[in-house]
């Protein structure tokens, strides 16, 4: 049963930017360590939400600095899945943990995803190389073990599809850049689709957004399926994107971090994730 819940989240999970040549798009903004970022910023909280307004879950975002170089620990807690999907899943719960490391210049190293429910566990880990990155995908016992490659100008950066902005510095108006997305289930399932969607994503604007903190001014972040609100350190304050079965989810930052919370999150053991649906 793990087949339908990791492509309802993996829909967008693994998330790899396309430097093409031309007009149409630019190099992918790169992940730094500004001084904001290490004096201010390494840790964040997100809300889940769903198209009612109900809370689905929470993601927890810590960076580690070291030197110059950054990792990036997250993790996805879904709580409660939207309605439409009780009669669909044995659960009603999953954790996502992604660990995620960055050189010097910015461009991802090393990827982690595990994905975890009362049925198991699937896990995806990737690696950069000198010409590509190099992905395997272990779905568990009953099924084999996938590897494949990407061209290094196709996976310089990946991003989660629940959280797929996550933080965005020096970006500017008018500018664009091709994100490839990765369905990690058409590895095992190739008809399922194409591995690889491209999405065009655009610097459009910029907006104030109302916030519990009262209105920030924020540069507005496109694509088909997802826009974001960026503030000035190119911390994503929320974003809204729309998943298959799901609906459109938005993702709002949080005035806190509930470290306790999150601690309490990561020690539930994965056969315990989740109930029947009854």
């Amino acid at each position: 049963m793990l087949i339908v819940p990791i492509w309802l989240v993996a829909m967008g999970w693994v998330v790899a930017h396309d430097v093409l040549p031309g007009f149409l798009a630019e190099d992918p903004p790169h992940l730094h360590v500004s001084e904001w970022l290490r004096n201010e910023g390494r840790k964040t909280q997100y809300a889940i939400t769903g198209e009612d307004g109900s809370r689905l879950g929470t993601i927890w975002a810590r960076y580690i600095i070291d030197d110059d170089l950054l990792h990036r620990d997250e993790l996805i807690w879904i709580e409660s899945l939207p309605e439409s999907l009780n009669r669909l899943l044995p659960f009603r719960q999953l954790r996502i943990d992604v660990t995620s490391s960055y050189s010097a210049d910015g461009a991802l190293d090393e990827i982690t995803l595990r994905i975890q429910t009362k049925d198991g566990e699937i896990r995806l880990h990737g690696e950069r190389f000198h010409a590509d990155f190099s992905f395997e995908l272990d779905a568990g016992r009953d099924v084999p073990k996938r590897v494949f490659k990407v061209p290094l100008t196709d996976g310089r950066i990946i991003a989660g599809g629940l959280n797929p902005f996550s933080h965005l510095s020096n970006i500017k108006v008018g500018q664009k850049w091709r994100m490839q997305v990765i369905n990690p289930i058409t590895v095992i399932l190739p008809n399922l689709g194409r591995r690889f969607i491209v999405m065009l994503v655009e610097v459009t604007g910029r907006e104030m957004l109302r916030t519990g903190d009262g209105l920030v001014d924020c540069l507005v972040v496109e694509s088909g399926s997802s826009k974001a609100w960026v503030n000035e350190h190119g911390v994503v304050i929320a974003q809204e994107t729309t998943l298959p079965l799901v609906g459109r989810i938005r993702v709002e930052r949080e005035p806190f971090f509930d470290e306790d919370e999150r601690v309490r999150i990561r020690k539930i053991p994965w056969t315990r994730i989740g109930g029947d649906n009854g």
